[in-house]
């Protein structure tokens, strides 16, 4: 059944294929680039309005829990489910000519999609958008993975989302119900956009065409999405190797990884619009094929192209679609280059000296935030070891990163309900290596007395509700070794850094971000930048070092994704393996890595 319905939908689509292609490609670009605009714009002048300048995890609840917060996200909703009915009844009005075996061009489509869309909502004024938020899900179902990649603050929120449920399969079992009623929902909406009926008689036809047939539409269905989806994957491995094979053949030795993960980038940016396509198209089009082939009793042909309509004409004549068509693509054209040539990689590894940090010590190679692991980051030659501080309940400052000692230790505790002495009687090591065993947690000023001579510390200071006075007793313990020329401190919590530089200013600080939203130039209290690389980009460090700030990036464990970074300019990178971070930075990497890695580096 599936090989027939693709085979009449080919049929539709290929009398005018290649004007809908043009279409797509013209709307969709238009269409992400708003919208990736608009809500950039509204998340920060959501953050102005809470009197933050930037977004943190630590204020991400209060800023998008917010009544206006929540108002603007509703507002973009809705502009997002606009863009969504233009592109269906664009769809549809092509489908309606195909049906007909008439000609359409692009300015006719746009034309379709806006008349239908205006009848549409004058008909539904009140609930329009509730009809086309019941159809999103399955519309916007192969459009998801670019949008979420494409604005981050999606990726964090879905976290955010998930992490509220005790156990991941809830979110998810609630996610494929939802899909599946929006799947059900969504063969009612041919009938509603193309036939001007009641309710009640919309129900009764879906009801009529579905009856007795529902389980096999839907199976039908889900084979087409899982059919657009493996298309969408192989067109993504055929074009990401002529990229491979293109930069293996043109680009310098020294150049082609980075070339590779640009290109890379570029091609999950096109395929992101590609795959939407293709997920609105083919879904459009097969409800459309149940609706026509449906009794549809009175139903006016000529609904989308009234004759009597002069603007149609003048939009449907050859000499103003030809203008319009060479007019839209020549726009978006210029806009495409312009935005890839400022991401063109540079022909050679940063100049600039990038430092590198050996992640909480060393924990690739030893028990991590142990004195083992800082004696390895000594002897990777690493110039900080980035290491993490929590305080016991007796007060002493000791070296660990979970609040919880059971993953490291096998104790199932709370550090603020423990003393120096029963955590010295703890084992660090025997859970990384029986070689390690009998590795003990150990204090702060322990590890400084080591380091001293040996390496710089990058000194996080975690919040966990418990240790309030954590930074004056950080502070006083650097100031105490006379380490302050040779630490920074850095802390997820904005108000720690507030109080180590009201301590002591010539401490250099640093503010670890999981996210990067909002203005980063009021945050005085940071003299760096520590963020997750995922989120950093060569525009994020300029604008950074515009106004004197650093830039660290963690955590990074992969030769391209570290490339990807020296090629930004960061300052200092973090990881659990300073040896490769250094091969990289010098350049002593692998110069002719085969065709499956460059894939591998294209893909991820």
């Amino acid at each position: 059944m599936i090989k027939t319905y693709l085979k009449m939908a080919w049929k539709l689509l290929y009398k005018n294929i290649w004007n809908l292609i043009l279409f797509e490609a013209v709307y969709r670009v238009f269409s992400n680039f708003l919208i990736i605009k608009l809500s950039g714009k509204a998340i920060e002048f959501a953050l102005k309005q809470r009197g933050y300048s930037y977004m943190t995890s630590e204020n991400y609840n209060d800023v998008m829990l917010h009544p206006l917060t929540i108002l603007i996200i509703f507002g973009l909703l809705l502009m997002v489910l606009f863009f969504m009915m233009f592109e269906v009844f664009a769809v549809l009005g092509y489908l309606e000519a195909a049906w007909r075996r008439e000609k359409i061009r692009i300015p006719a489509i746009f034309c379709a999609g806006a008349v239908g869309m205006v009848r549409f909502i004058r008909r539904y004024p009140l609930t329009w958008f509730l009809y086309m938020a019941a159809s999103f899900p399955y519309l916007w179902l192969h459009s998801s993975y670019s949008a979420i990649d494409s604005m981050r603050l999606l990726k964090v929120s879905a976290t955010k989302i998930f992490e509220v449920f005790p156990a991941v399969w809830i979110p998810v079992a609630l996610l494929v119900i939802l899909i599946c009623f929006s799947f059900l929902f969504s063969y009612s909406l041919p009938f509603r956009f193309l036939m001007e009926e009641t309710e009640k008689k919309i129900r009764r036809r879906v009801k009529t065409v579905m009856n007795g047939k529902t389980l096999r539409e839907l199976g039908i269905n889900l084979l087409l999405q899982l059919v657009i989806a493996v298309v969408s994957i192989l067109l993504f491995f055929a074009v990401g190797a002529v990229v491979v094979l293109y930069a293996r053949f043109v680009k310098t030795p020294s150049t082609v990884v980075s070339a590779v993960i640009v290109y890379g980038d570029w091609l999950k940016t096109v395929m992101g619009v590609v795959t939407g396509a293709f997920g609105i198209v083919g879904s459009v089009t097969y409800l459309y094929l149940i609706f026509a082939l449906s009794d549809r009793g009175d139903y006016r042909k000529s609904r989308y192209y009234p004759k009597k309509s002069r603007m149609v004409k003048i939009l449907r004549g050859r000499a103003a679609a030809a203008v319009l068509t060479i007019a839209m693509i020549a726009g978006e054209s210029t806009y495409i280059i312009r935005s890839m040539q400022r991401d063109l990689p540079s022909a050679m590894a940063s100049s600039g000296y990038i430092s590198v940090s050996a992640h909480r010590g060393g924990a690739r190679k030893a028990p991590e935030n142990t004195l083992s692991a800082v004696k390895y980051a000594v002897e990777s030659m690493a110039d900080y070891a980035e290491i993490d501080v929590q305080e016991t309940s007796d007060g002493e400052i000791v070296l660990l990163h979970d609040s919880n000692l059971k993953r490291t230790t096998g104790l199932n505790a709370n550090i603020w309900t423990l003393t120096y002495d029963e955590v010295s009687q703890l084992d660090a090591g025997a859970r990384f290596n029986k070689a390690f065993r009998g590795e003990t947690i150990p204090k702060l000023e322990n590890i400084i007395q080591y380091a001293k001579g040996k390496i710089n510390l990058n000194i996080e200071v975690k919040y966990n509700g418990h240790n309030k006075n954590i930074v004056r007793k950080v502070i006083k313990i650097i100031e105490e070794n006379d380490f302050v020329d040779n630490c920074v401190l850095t802390s997820m919590n904005y108000s720690y850094l507030k109080q180590a530089k009201k301590l002591n200013p010539d401490i250099k600080t640093g503010y670890t971000m999981k996210m990067t939203y909002g203005d980063l130039e009021e945050l005085d209290a940071a003299d760096f930048f520590s963020v997750k690389y995922t989120y950093i980009t060569e525009q994020f460090v300029e604008n950074a070092h515009s106004f004197g700030k650093e830039v660290c990036a963690w955590t990074l464990n992969y030769q391209g994704d570290i490339q990807r970074m020296v090629n930004c300019g960061v300052d200092n990178i973090i990881t659990d393996d300073p040896e490769l971070v250094r091969k990289v930075i010098l350049g002593d990497t692998d110069r002719s890595p085969d065709f499956l890695d460059l894939l591998k580096y294209l893909v991820n």
